[in-house]
């Protein structure tokens, strides 16, 4: 399994993440819809979504930051391809109606946090 993820906060979970079978991918330089095309590349390589792409309460437009859990396939599935598909015109939408604000480097943490949080929850019941 794999953690696709712009969120640097991460690198603090990175030998409890591998321990668990996951492999980091990290982008910090990505955006939250370049998360979303990567992940969807890697859906289109035989990748499965194990968390959704617009998980949390957090629109688009608001956070920075976007964590993806992927497993490997043998096949495409087309579930996770919709999905996909679904979450990255979603976020191109709310991108063009209300741009995001400029966050101070406090809010960003925050964001960061609530994103980890969410992500590690989630990582915790699957690999129970």
């Amino acid at each position: 399994m794999i953690l696709v993820t712009n969120n640097k906060s991460f690198l603090e979970r990175k030998d409890y993440l591998k321990s668990n079978g996951f492999r980091l991918v990290l982008f910090e330089e990505k955006d939250y819809i370049e998360i979303l095309e990567y992940s969807r590349n890697l859906i289109h390589k035989g990748y499965e979504l194990l968390t959704h792409p617009l998980y949390g309460s957090i629109k688009p437009n608001e956070t920075i930051y976007r964590s993806i859990v992927l497993k490997e396939n043998t096949v495409v599935d087309f579930n996770s391809v919709t999905l996909i598909e679904d979450a990255i015109s979603t976020a191109i939408k709310f991108a063009k109606n209300k741009q995001r604000p400029i966050w101070t480097e406090k809010i960003k943490d925050d964001f960061r946090v609530i994103d980890m949080d969410l992500i590690s929850k989630t990582v915790d019941r699957i690999i129970i």
